[in-house]
């Protein structure tokens, strides 16, 4: 544990102290390399696909491997996997052969490659799948809501829209259902309200499970918009 804690701290410093000149990606003849701040080209353009920097390291493909490059542009972890992504608070998700898992900024596994699928992690808590269902895990590997949902999106605003017996609904970091199983379709919490759908209407839902507002039809949307624009030319 404690070595775990002095490699996240040290992955901070790295990443305040980089974030403000992080290499920037460029392109040549199809490939990817990276410049510094001031255009000095730090990675030559030999990569097949590269990503932004987040706490010091980027993702950096080739022959359709992923790895890592730190801010000064040489490999820290090797390109080895099938599937990556970005560090957050000191570690990143990684596949292989198929497995999800996750690592730290020294390519150390935390979480081992067991998932058919994993997320990154969002109020800490990571959607990973177990055979055909969804559960989530805490940066432990504790499976804190086990997996027995068909469908789930991530957390957002403390709770997450998770699917069964066909129905959607939502819950808390803790599992507890906090709006029933009641609609056909259920997405994230933006601002305090959830688009949500029951037969063949999309509308608002708060986090008390209070209608809101309808979802605005597109055509209706344009064509009120058109009737403003000419209102304004009289």
């Amino acid at each position: 544990m404690k070595i775990r804690l002095i490699i996240f701290f040290l992955s901070q410093i790295l990443w305040i102290a980089s974030s403000a000149q992080s290499p920037v990606r460029f392109y040549e003849n199809g490939k990817v390399g990276y410049k510094t701040a001031s255009g000095q080209i730090l990675v030559p353009a030999t990569y097949d696909a590269g990503g932004d920097f987040s706490e010091g390291f980027a993702i950096v493909i080739k022959n359709r491997k992923r790895g890592y490059i730190n801010a000064e542009g040489k490999v820290a972890i090797e390109l080895q996997y099938d599937d990556a992504g970005q560090f957050k608070n000191g570690m990143a998700r990684v596949a292989k052969n198929g497995l999800y898992g996750f690592i730290n900024t020294t390519g150390e596994i935390l979480i081992p490659l067991t998932y058919v699928m994993a997320d990154d992690f969002y109020e800490n808590r990571a959607r990973v799948k177990v055979g055909d269902k969804y559960g989530f895990i805490d940066s432990k590997n504790t499976m804190v809501i086990p997996a027995i949902y068909v469908n789930a999106n991530n957390f957002s605003e403390g709770l997450a829209s998770v699917q069964k017996d066909g129905k959607w609904g939502f819950i808390d970091v803790s599992g507890l259902t906090v709006i029933p199983f009641e609609y056909d379709q259920a997405y994230i919490f933006v601002k305090g309200e959830a688009k949500v759908r029951k037969g063949d209407k999309n509308f608002f839902i708060s986090k008390k499970n209070k209608f809101i507002r309808e979802e605005e039809n597109k055509h209706e949307e344009r064509e009120r918009e058109e009737r403003e624009r000419e209102r304004r030319k009289k």
